[in-house]
C-alpha cells in the first residue's frame, strides 16, 4: 500500500485522542468499540442499543450522529458484497461520493440517495444544514476511513480511503470557521 492519506493521519490522530475520550471511537470506528468484559474481548456492532434503553428522546444532533454510523454502516457493507459478487466498487464509492459531496449551493444535508434519510421526508430539518454539512461530511469521513484502515483487501481499501479523503475535502470546504 503507498502513502498515507490525509483521511488515514486523521484517522490516527482521532484514535490518539480516543485513548483519553473513549466516546470518539463512535464517531470513527465502523464496528464500534472494543470492550472489555472480565478476560473477553467483544465488539459493540449496535452503537445505539445503550439508547435504546433510555425512555428519553434524543436531541436531534444525537439522532444524526446515529443515523451516520447506521448508514456508513450499511454503505460499506453493501459495497463489500456488490465487490464480492463482481461489480466494480470505483463506480459505487463514485456515487456515494457524488450522493455525500453535491457541488455546492445546496439547500439540505447531504446523503445517500437510496438510505434512509436521518429524519422523515418533508419535515424541515431539525439541525442547520450549513453547520450539519460539513460535520456529516466529516463523520462520513472517519467512518469510512476505519473501513480502509481495517480491511485486508487492497482494492476496497483504496476504495475507502479515495472516499473519506472526498469527505474531508468537502467537509473542509463547507465548514465555516468564522
Amino acid at each position: 500500500m503507498g502513502s498515507p492519506t490525509s483521511a488515514a493521519h486523521t484517522a490516527r490522530i482521532m484514535r490518539m485522542l480516543a485513548r483519553l475520550h473513549p466516546e470518539l471511537w463512535d464517531l470513527f470506528h465502523p464496528h464500534g468499540p472494543v470492550l472489555t468484559t472480565g478476560a473477553a474481548q467483544i465488539r459493540s456492532l449496535d452503537g445505539g442499543s445503550e439508547v435504546a434503553l433510555n425512555p428519553q428522546p434524543l436531541p436531534p444532533r444525537e439522532l444524526l450522529r446515529f443515523a451516520i454510523r447506521r448508514t456508513t454502516h450499511g454503505v460499506a457493507e453493501a459495497t463489500i458484497g456488490a465487490h464480492q459478487s463482481g461489480r466494480d466498487i470505483r463506480e459505487i464509492v463514485q456515487e456515494i461520493g457524488d450522493d455525500w459531496c453535491p457541488t455546492p449551493p445546496h439547500r439540505t444535508i447531504p446523503w445517500p440517495k437510496r438510505w434512509p434519510a436521518p429524519w422523515p421526508p418533508g419535515e424541515p430539518s431539525p439541525v442547520d444544514p450549513e453547520l450539519a454539512t460539513p460535520a456529516v461530511q466529516a463523520a462520513a469521513g472517519l467512518a469510512f476511513q476505519g473501513y480502509a484502515d481495517g480491511i485486508a483487501d487492497e482494492k476496497l481499501c483504496a476504495a475507502f480511503g479515495e472516499l473519506a479523503d472526498r469527505l474531508f475535502e468537502a467537509a473542509f470546504r463547507n465548514a465555516d470557521y468564522s
